[in-house]
């Protein structure tokens, strides 16, 4: 069988070129320290996420900052999610391999980035690469662990299908556009008894949808010029003294529209909590103190015996303050 490598998806697909961090003298931490550098030169798979807006630990102007060495990354190294995923990676990119051997052909993409031919600023950096001998195509493999909780919260439709979630969909999208690869599988350890794998194809209207936005980022960052802030990011500066002070006078019509919808809303989510506690004191009667509770056709509903470690006493937090966003409105005089 011929040798499946990075060159020949390359010279085959025209849409990308392959930096390669290995070489004569490297080490681990020099091409780790090397890739890290070259991240700040385009928007990879990763920053997808953060730039739609699907990712709620990161805003763009955060990532804008990092790329514009305002802002070094967070070390994030040794938090233990990170510490599982390295090492569970290679595992799991040979027990697929195993899995699929004699139909697929996979490479590893360590130490590797591909930057796209036609938008420059757009890299992609594999956990796999895929060979279909019948199809004679090339494909993504995307490695993920998520624990249990994740793994049932988002990896998981309504109806209980699984799904690859919104966030890592963004990334894949990506990888597609950059390679023009047609498909690609996720390989995923989510907490459940075996890795699940869920292929994926390319749609081309989400894949124009990710060049664009990587574009319109980039231009930010090549202008030096930072992206729209968004509510967390407002957050964020209001709670660093010393505290912006005064109120501006304001004549919006769109203003005025979104406060009265905030109030309207606030308002009914109090309802609604309130309404909430009165029909689950209405069932809490009906279960009532002699059984687990009850069931019909179409519903349960009852007590469940929920199970929590020891847990040291914490100190007392010493006095502080805190910045909360309000809404108010205003008498008429």
């Amino acid at each position: 069988m011929v040798r499946v490598t990075f060159k020949q998806a390359a010279k085959q697909s025209g849409m990308f070129d392959v930096h390669s961090f290995r070489g004569s003298g490297t080490t681990k931490k020099s091409r780790e320290a090397e890739w890290l550098k070259f991240r700040t030169k385009g928007v990879g798979g990763s920053d997808m996420s953060t730039i739609l807006g699907l990712n709620t630990f990161e805003t763009p102007a955060r990532l804008w900052e990092e790329k514009t060495g305002r802002r070094t990354p967070d070390d994030i190294s040794d938090k233990w999610s990170i510490v599982k995923g390295n090492a569970l990676e290679p595992e799991l990119r040979n027990r697929f391999k195993r899995i699929h051997a004699g139909e697929l052909e996979t490479v590893d993409g360590s130490d590797k980035s591909l930057v796209s031919k036609e938008h420059p600023c757009m890299h992609a950096s594999l956990d796999g690469l895929l060979y279909d001998p019948k199809t004679d195509s090339y494909g993504v493999l995307e490695i993920k662990t998520a624990n249990e909780y994740r793994g049932k919260l988002h990896w998981h439709d309504q109806q209980g299908n699984l799904v690859i979630p919104d966030y890592y969909m963004a990334q894949v999208t990506h990888y597609l556009a950059v390679t023009g690869f047609t498909w690609g599988w996720v390989y995923a350890d989510i907490g459940e008894s075996e890795p699940v794998e869920i292929r994926f194809e390319r749609d081309e209207q989400d894949v124009q949808t990710v060049i664009n936005a990587a574009e319109e980022f980039w231009h930010f960052v090549q202008n030096d010029e930072m992206p729209q802030l968004t509510g967390t990011d407002v957050d964020r500066v209001q709670a660093e003294q010393p505290y912006p002070e005064g109120f501006e006078q304001i004549e919006d019509s769109d203003f005025d529209q979104l406060s009265a919808l905030y109030e309207s809303y606030a308002q009914a989510e109090s309802d609604a909590r309130k309404s909430k506690a009165r029909i689950a004191d209405r069932l809490k009667q009906l279960v009532g103190g002699q059984r687990e509770g009850l069931i019909s056709p179409k519903w349960q509903v009852g007590y469940r015996t929920v199970h929590f470690k020891e847990q040291a006493a914490r100190p007392a937090k010493p006095a502080y303050d805190q910045r909360r966003f309000y809404v108010k409105q205003l008498k008429e005089n």
